[in-house]
């Protein structure tokens, strides 16, 4: 009955599956959400263990008074996908908080259902699916116990059950996800939560800003390549262009340029790829330096040459294009471009006026003063380090002449800051630089750890791509920040570096998350179309995806009426008796069947009469299925050897005589 109370151990299995369902929603939950409902619980389960019931009434109602008002006050809606989530665990704790009997076990049951669903919304990891199919699994067999109406079964069981009922849940599943008819958006739109932004880079730099990202092991994108991949001092993947600067930080501009970037002529030869971005919370694509084709409709080519779309990427899209690593442009800058990228503060860097003067007087070529730059990072004390000291307002002073020791935003910073200073127009590029090729999957994997920030500068009549970091940390370009390590790197880091097992079985296991992306995540309506064509079905169209997937839906269900309907068949329990009946059935097929009113020895008797050759087996299985069946257990004789008897006993029929 759903009336009856509940006990102890039953408060204590749902408990620990509510505990693991939230467990899933630890990164996005505030802190004390989780809180609640676990003082919940073990409020609730040491009122059990001392024989209590639950609390009076009014402490749930303090508590929804405190809890409710708190998170309107975090997310100011109950609307959208983390603060429903953390509505709903609230809910769950009280729910918890006053359970008596199974009816409140049931509703309990069906949160933890609700919760685990949100989570898949939330992230989209095989990881994360394996762990909440776990949740659901370990919940199934939770309620089987729960359920029972006499003494609840042991886990082994009910585990064994619980997984045979997921199990045929599966190829319903597996039809709905083959052949429900895909949209070119989702079904229903979830609310962006601020909250679960991704990290990247974002439209502004200051010193360390880039440092921040270096510790940072996250994935950023992933790129496969049509044919050979360009070098390593070739990979740079353009980000947002910053070419506004206060003296310490640099800024993207918003305003004041024409639409469209300018023509441009490229010089070599073209690669084509795709690239997988990860979601983040702005509107580039980081693309190869530089971009000339994509596929994206909506995406444009900003006068920067960055690529950008509407909206922000907050889910992972795939976009394949073709760049030039080396351009000409044809357009020259026009006054405002000319005047914004040689724009310096008043007032700021007084020693980098005058250094950038003293290198103009020596050199009047560009190219000639951009290379003495070079060689001063080269040949004075600079250092490359991931932890550089922390620097005043007058950053590229203090850099220059003070610390001399920085990451590549600090390089391209004062590089920068000198062009402009020296009156060569310049800007700071962020983005990616390098990558790590993972040869089990072909592709190469662009994480947090591998942002980068080099300069351009206007040399006869165009960009040109200059990389201060080079001068001074060639290794950070030829390999990558994860071969440029040193005193100042963290332990962990070198070692996972040094490690060769442990780097392989990393790329497996993003190999694995890439199969998991590409084949189930990404499985679209060019995919439902493929699968058709694959079936040999003429003209696929939604029409025929729907009665395919009515036939598919009619098999399964069919299957699964007839797997209920078979559970469900009356059958008995009582093993010997089961045995006796294969006993009989192997007798009858030889043509001795037992008469209704016949007893086993009785029958054995008569089986005697007729097959003498039959008879001392017959009359031996007959006997130990009387003494199983009717006498106290005899250890002459076990249920397991009356099994392995009847097993072995194959009679067959007698001959009949010629006529």
């Amino acid at each position: 009955m759903i009336t009856e109370r509940v006990s102890y151990e039953q408060l204590l299995g749902i408990c620990g599956c509510l505990g693991l369902a939230l467990l899933a929603h630890v990164t996005t939950l505030p802190f004390w959400v989780p809180a609640i409902v676990v003082a919940c619980g073990l409020i609730r389960l040491g009122l059990a263990r001392s024989g209590g019931g639950a609390p009076p009434r009014k402490v749930l109602f303090i508590i929804a008074a405190l809890a409710i008002p708190l998170l309107f006050v975090r997310f100011h809606t109950f609307n959208g996908l983390v603060a429903g989530t953390a509505l709903l665990s609230i809910a769950a704790g009280l729910k918890l908080l006053e359970t008596k009997t199974r009816r409140d076990i049931y509703i309990i049951t069906l949160i933890i259902y609700f919760v685990s669903l949100a989570a898949l919304l939330e992230g989209d990891s095989f990881w994360l699916l394996a762990y909440l199919i776990g949740v659901c699994w370990l919940t199934t067999a939770t309620l089987l116990r729960v359920t029972s109406s006499g003494p609840a079964p042991g886990w082994r069981r009910s585990l064994r059950y619980g997984g045979r009922v997921l199990a045929q849940a599966l190829p319903l599943a597996l039809v709905f996800w083959l052949l429900f008819p895909r949209f070119a958006g989702p079904l229903w739109q979830i609310p962006n939560d601020s909250q679960t932004a991704a990290s990247g880079l974002s439209d502004t730099m200051s010193p360390g800003d880039i440092t921040r990202l270096a510790l940072s092991d996250e994935v950023a994108f992933r790129v496969r390549f049509a044919s050979a991949a360009p070098p390593a001092p070739e990979r740079y993947w353009r980000g947002p262009v910053l070419d506004s600067f206060d003296g310490h930080t640099w800024k993207r501009a918003t305003s004041g340029f024409s639409v469209g970037a300018p023509p441009m002529q490229p010089l070599e030869t073209a690669y084509r790829y795709t690239v997988m971005m990860e979601p983040h919370q702005h509107r580039w694509i980081f693309m190869l330096d530089w971009p000339a084709t994509w596929n994206l409709p909506a995406a444009v080519l900003t006068h920067d040459y960055t690529l950008t779309q509407p909206d922000p990427l907050s889910r992972p899209v795939d976009v394949t294009g073709t760049s030039y690593t080396r351009i000409q442009s044809w357009q020259p800058l026009t006054r405002n471009e000319r005047w914004r990228n040689l724009q310096q503060p008043q007032g700021r860097n007084p020693r980098t006026q005058q250094l950038a003067q003293e290198l103009r007087g020596a050199h009047a070529d560009d190219m000639e003063l951009a290379d003495a730059v070079l060689g001063m990072f080269r040949q004075q004390a600079f250092f490359y380090t991931l932890t550089p000291p922390k620097l005043s307002d007058n950053s590229v002073d203090d850099f220059l002449f003070n610390t001399k020791r920085g990451f590549c935003g600090h390089y391209a910073s004062a590089f920068a800051a000198l062009m402009r200073a020296a009156g060569i127009p310049a800007r700071v590029v962020t983005g990616y630089q390098g990558g790590t090729l993972n040869p089990y999957g072909d592709y190469w994997i662009f994480r947090q750890s591998d942002a980068h920030a080099w300069t351009e500068i206007w040399i006869d009549g165009g960009w040109r791509r200059i990389d201060p970091t080079a001068a001074i940390a060639p290794e950070r370009v030829e390999r990558g920040l994860a071969d440029t390590a040193n005193a100042d790197d963290p332990l962990v880091s070198r070692w996972q570096s040094r490690t060769a097992w442990f780097a392989g079985t990393r790329l497996r296991l993003d190999l694995l998350r890439e199969i998991w992306r590409e084949r189930i995540l990404d499985f679209d309506q060019d995919s439902q179309r493929k699968l058709l064509e694959m079936l040999h079905i003429q003209e696929p169209d939604g029409q025929k995806l729907v009665m395919l997937l009515a036939v598919g839906m009619a098999l399964v269900l069919g299957w699964l009426t007839w797997q209920v309907r078979r559970e469900l068949a009356p059958q008995s329990k009582d093993i010997a008796a089961r045995t006796y009946a294969r006993l009989c059935a192997r007798l009858a097929a030889a043509g001795l069947p037992r008469r209704m009113y016949e007893g086993a020895e009785d029958y054995a008797l008569r089986v005697a009469r007729q097959r003498p050759d039959l008879a001392a087996t017959v009359t031996a299985l007959c006997r130990h299925y009387s003494s199983l069946r009717y006498s106290q257990p005899s250890a002459r004789i076990t249920l397991g050897q009356f099994q392995a008897g009847v097993r072995a006993f194959r009679p067959k029929a007698r001959p009949r005589p010629a006529p």
